[in-house]
């Protein structure tokens, strides 16, 4: 009995070391909130969760003790041993009581400078296997009541069950945090620039489990997005998600990324309103190949990460936005081209006979090539030319030089030769495709590739300089560049 007593209390004196730790992150290299990470506010933005505004403190939390500093010292080494930490976490079946104390440390002082929000990105940022659904959902009720009410918008939620369902979703392989997310819409941002949005329709295909193309409502944008697999949502991910999506983009705005008439409000509507009833956003249970729900002869421009391979059909997801694009309009695409079951050796699934490769993607329980498609390059944009669309934009994505690399290309490139062409479709594939076609000869690991539509078949092959890792077509330009 006195063991079992002794094992509950170092349990929770372990979680609450734990909690500290990431509350106190900060101090650790490996989940540092840099400064332009940190939520600020700016003078005569609009709020983007309504009317509540978390109050910040400019001064600097105190330091911990000394003997917490060595605590959570010693555990932010400990990722080499999550079960042990999980099951240390597990063992005890007093969270109430371990949430009590946490929700009494938020009034102290060291804690006082952080916001709800921050609080719920922190937690977020660490491996699922330190803390258990429940455990982390009980926590966060404690601490930050108020926040999750306003992120769940009056709608009744299991916070547990909503936190297991989307830790099991195929999209959910790093957090999902906002500050990483809107860096992506940043750099597309940059790419179409908001000229191109602006009371225009945008189609994002395969948004995932967090909807950033939402934002750009705030350019009166129309937005589709398409997911085959959605997520319901989840208050204790998506709501700080949503309001760190929100903060930037107004920090964005002031500096000129969406044009002179953003309107922030309508930016933050989507997160406001919990994912629900938004005026110009549909969300569309649909695959790349049918795109069911976006109107005909209706995108300006469409775009997708990490989507076309994992495709069974380049030809009909091309067929299928010829359907919906209008003339002249652009659609972009950035392509994971490795194997993805083991990215140091990106080009092992060509090894691989045809009837092998089939039998471990289409004829298995994924039913699709959940490791990638094999698609190469000018398949691709031999699908695209078919269907109407014209080659404006290419980067080819690739390793630093290094004498393994190099190595490696040189030496699966000769494997290949070597297999038999009757049973091994890219025995002898194009060079355009291979090592000899990036600026330093290492395997191309990935593409950027934008191309307009003109709704009739494209005559004539575009050639790209082999050596060439970036390439337009004269007259195209980036959103910079406009």
């Amino acid at each position: 009995m006195m063991y079992r007593s002794l094992v509950l209390a170092l349990a929770i004196f372990a979680l609450v070391a734990s909690a500290l730790w990431i509350l106190q992150m900060p101090q650790l290299q490996q989940y540092d909130v840099t400064q332009s990470d940190k939520l600020v506010s700016r003078e005569g933005q609009v709020p983007c969760h309504g009317s509540q505004k978390e109050e910040t403190d400019e001064k600097q939390p105190r330091e911990p003790s000394k003997e917490v500093e060595r605590l959570t010292e010693k555990l932010s080494h400990m990722n080499q041993n999550n079960r042990t930490m999980s099951t240390i976490i597990e063992l005890s079946k007093d969270v109430e009581r371990l949430t009590e104390q946490l929700s009494n440390m938020k009034q102290l002082s060291m804690m006082s400078t952080i916001t709800d929000t921050e609080i719920a990105r922190r937690f977020a940022k660490l491996p699922p296997a330190y803390l258990p659904a429940k455990t982390q959902a009980n926590l966060l009720e404690k601490l930050i009541p108020d926040a999750l009410n306003r992120w769940t918008c009056g709608i009744r939620h299991n916070h547990a069950e909503d936190e297991e369902l989307l830790r099991k979703h195929p999209a959910m392989h790093s957090n999902l945090d906002g500050q990483q997310y809107f860096n992506r819409l940043k750099s597309l941002m940059q790419s179409f620039g908001w000229q191109r949005l602006e009371h225009k329709v945008f189609l994002e295909v395969g948004f995932g489990i967090g909807l950033t193309a939402a934002v750009l409502r705030g350019l009166h944008t129309t937005v589709y997005a398409t997911e085959i697999s959605p997520v319901p949502w989840t208050p204790m991910r998506h709501g700080p998600f949503f309001e760190v999506l929100c903060q930037q983009a107004g920090i964005a705005a002031t500096e000129g990324l969406f044009g002179p008439r953003f309107d922030l409000e309508l930016a933050g509507a989507y997160g406001k309103h919990c994912g629900q009833g938004v005026p110009g956003v549909s969300e569309l249970r649909t695959t790349f190949e049918q795109l069911e729900g976006v109107p005909d002869n209706s995108v300006d421009v469409s775009y997708s990460l990490a989507v076309l391979e994992h495709i069974s059909d380049p030809g009909a997801c091309f067929k299928a936005l010829a359907r919906v694009h209008r003339p002249g309009s652009l659609t972009c695409h950035q392509v994971d081209l490795r194997d993805h079951t083991n990215f140091t050796k990106p080009w092992e699934f060509f090894l691989m006979s045809d009837k092998e490769f089939e039998d471990k993607t289409f004829k298995s329980s994924f039913g699709h090539p959940y490791f990638g498609n094999r698609v190469r390059m000018s398949e691709f944009v031999e699908a695209a030319r078919s269907h109407g669309f014209e080659l404006v934009h290419v980067t080819k994505n690739h390793e630093p030089a290094t004498a393994e690399g190099l190595r490696y290309a040189s030496e699966t490139s000769s494997k290949l030769r070597e297999l038999d062409k009757s049973t091994h479709r890219y025995a002898s594939w194009p060079v355009v495709d291979d090592w000899r076609c990036t600026s330093n000869s290492m395997p191309i690991t990935g593409l950027f590739i934008c191309l307009e539509f003109s709704g009739g078949m494209r005559e004539g092959d575009i050639k790209i300089p082999c050596e060439q890792d970036r390439w337009s077509k004269q007259g195209f330009r980036f959103g910079y560049e406009l």
